[in-house]
C-alpha cells in the first residue's frame, strides 16, 4: 500500500488580494490506488505550520495525526490543504469588518477578500486538480487563534461551501491592558446554520485569548439552536496554552468528529477552582468527557448531583450558583460515567489581583518598545521591562518569552526553551531573564 504524500503548491497567485502564497496538499495513502475515489477536505489557515516547523512557530504535524487516525479506521481517508499566511498580511487578511469599525491594528480588514479568495479561487483550483468530495458536507475549514476567527466568520457567511467548522482558540477579542477594555473582533452570529462547529480555548492563554469570550460564543450558538454534543463541540482544553504545539495535541478531536465516529464516552474528568464567592466572579465547572476514539470534550448539557444542595446549584452547562457558605462536593455524573470535585462557597472571592513581573534581556536585544511575557510588559530602561499589574485573578499563562512573531527567546545556544508558565496570585512576584533571541545569530549575538 501506498503512503501518504505531501505536495508543495508555490506561489499560488491572486487576482483577487494581488499577491503569492505557498499551499501544501496532503494526499492519503490510497490516492493513487483507486483512480474514482473520491476524499473529504479540510482547508487550514496558517497553511506553513500545518505540516512543518520553522523559527517562528513548531508543527500541527497534522500529516501524521490524519495518518495515524487512518490507519486506526477512527477517520476516512481525506485531503488536507494547507493554506500558509502572508506575514505582513496575516491580520489584515483574516479580519473581517470589525463592528463599530474600530481600527485596532492599524490595517485594512481584508477578510472579506480572503473568504473570496479561499472560496473563488483556491477551492475551485483543488476541486478540478485533485479528486475531491466537493459538496458542503465533505468540506471543513479550520484554523487557531486569527485563523480560528476568519474560520468561524467565513462558515457563518458561507455555509453554501464550507459544512464543518474548527475554531480552535479564536481570537475573538483584543483586550486593552492599561484600560482593561474588551474589543470584539467579529460580529457574533446568532443565526442557525446548517454547520458542525468545533470551538476550543486552553485554560493557559492569559488575555492571548480568553475562554469567558469564547464561551460566550458559545452559548450564544447555543442559544441559537446548536446542540452541544451534537452539530456543536466546545473544549475547555486544560493545561494549554496557545502556540502550535497545543493545537497539535488536540487537532485529532476535531479530525474525528468531522471525518470519523467519535464513539462511545468512557472516562470523565471534572476541573474546576477550588472555591467560589458568594460575591466575585461567576466560576464554572469544565466537565470533561473522554471517548473511546480518543475523542474529547467539554460536556455543556451534563448531570451534576451536589452533596448540599442548600449551599450550591449547578446548572447542566457548569455555571456555579453559590448560596451559603461552606464546603460542597459536586459529582458529575451521565451515561454510567462519574466524576467529583470538592470546593468551598466563601464570602467573597476578589475579582483581581497583583501581580509584578520583570524580564532582564541581553545587551544585544534590539530596541522595541514592550515584551509579551504571557502579559504585554513596557519598557523600564534598556535591558529591563515590566512592572505591577491587576489582572482578573487565578488566570494561567504559558508563553515564551518574545518581542513579536518570529522573536521569541531561546538559550545562549539559540535552541529552544521550555515554555514557562504560571497561575496568578495575589502579590506573586516573578522574575526572568532572556539568555537570546531565536533572531539573533549565533556569529555576532546581533538580531535581524
Amino acid at each position: 500500500m501506498d503512503t501518504s504524500r505531501l505536495i508543495a503548491i508555490r506561489d499560488f497567485h491572486s487576482e483577487i488580494l494581488n499577491n503569492k502564497r505557498d499551499m501544501f496538499v496532503y494526499l492519503p495513502p490510497s490516492y493513487n490506488e483507486n483512480e474514482q475515489k473520491r476524499y473529504p477536505v479540510l482547508y487550514m489557515q496558517d497553511g506553513q505550520h500545518v505540516f512543518f516547523a520553522d523559527h517562528k512557530g513548531e508543527s500541527w504535524d497534522v500529516h501524521q495525526t490524519v495518518d495515524r487516525l487512518t490507519s486506526e479506521g477512527k477517520i476516512r481517508e481525506i485531503i488536507v490543504v494547507a493554506v500558509s499566511h502572508i506575514e505582513d498580511a496575516r491580520i489584515a487578511e483574516y479580519m473581517h469588518t470589525i463592528p463599530g469599525g474600530y481600527d485596532i491594528f492599524h490595517t485594512t480588514n481584508q477578510g472579506e477578500l480572503y473568504e473570496e479568495f479561499l472560496v473563488q479561487e483556491v477551492k475551485p483550483y483543488i476541486d478540478a486538480t485533485y479528486r475531491t468530495l466537493p459538496n458542503r458536507e465533505h468540506t471543513a475549514l479550520m484554523g487557531s487563534s486569527a485563523g480560528g476567527l476568519v474560520s468561524y466568520n467565513i462558515g457563518f457567511r458561507r455555509p453554501d461551501t464550507f459544512g464543518m467548522i474548527g475554531a480552535l482558540c479564536p481570537f475573538f477579542v483584543s483586550m486593552d491592558l492599561e484600560t482593561m477594555e474588551e474589543r470584539w473582533l467579529s460580529h457574533v452570529y446568532q443565526e442557525k446554520k446548517d454547520l458542525k462547529i468545533w470551538m476550543d480555548v486552553g485554560d493557559a492563554e492569559g488575555f492571548t485569548v480568553m475562554e469567558k469570550h469564547v464561551r460566550q460564543v458559545a452559548d450564544v450558538l447555543i442559544a441559537s439552536g446548536f446542540q452541544p454534543g451534537e452539530d456543536l463541540m466546545y473544549y475547555y482544553a486544560v493545561n494549554s496554552g496557545h502556540s502550535q504545539k497545543d493545537w497539535a495535541a488536540r487537532v485529532h478531536a476535531p479530525l474525528i468528529y468531522f471525518f470519523g465516529d467519535i464513539g462511545k464516552p468512557v472516562r470523565a474528568e471534572l476541573h474546576g477552582s477550588a472555591a467560589v464567592g458568594l460575591q466575585g466572579p461567576v466560576r464554572t465547572l469544565n466537565a470533561v468527557v473522554h471517548y473511546a476514539s480518543s475523542f474529547m470534550m467539554t460536556d455543556l448539557r451534563a448531570e451534576y448531583e451536589v452533596s448540599n444542595p442548600e449551599l450550591l446549584d449547578v446548572t447542566p452547562d457548569g455555571k456555579l450558583h453559590p448560596k451559603a457558605t461552606g464546603k460542597v462536593a459536586v459529582t458529575y455524573l451521565k451515561q454510567g460515567l462519574r466524576s467529583s470535585i470538592d470546593l468551598e462557597v466563601v464570602p467573597h472571592m476578589p475579582e483581581l489581583a497583583t501581580v509584578s513581573i520583570y524580564v532582564k534581556v541581553p545587551a544585544s536585544t534590539p530596541p522595541t518598545e514592550r515584551l509579551y511575557a504571557g502579559i504585554e510588559l513596557p519598557k523600564i530602561h534598556d535591558r529591563l521591562y515590566g512592572g505591577t499589574l491587576q489582572v482578573p485573578a487565578d488566570m494561567s499563562f504559558e508563553f515564551r518569552i518574545s518581542r513579536g512573531l518570529g522573536k521569541h527567546e531561546t538559550d545562549k545556544e539559540g535552541h529552544e526553551v521550555p515554555y514557562r508558565k504560571f497561575t496568578i496570585t495575589d502579590g506573586l512576584v516573578l522574575n526572568y531573564e532572556v539568555e537570546r533571541w531565536i533572531d539573533c545569530p549565533l556569529e555576532n549575538g546581533v538580531c535581524s
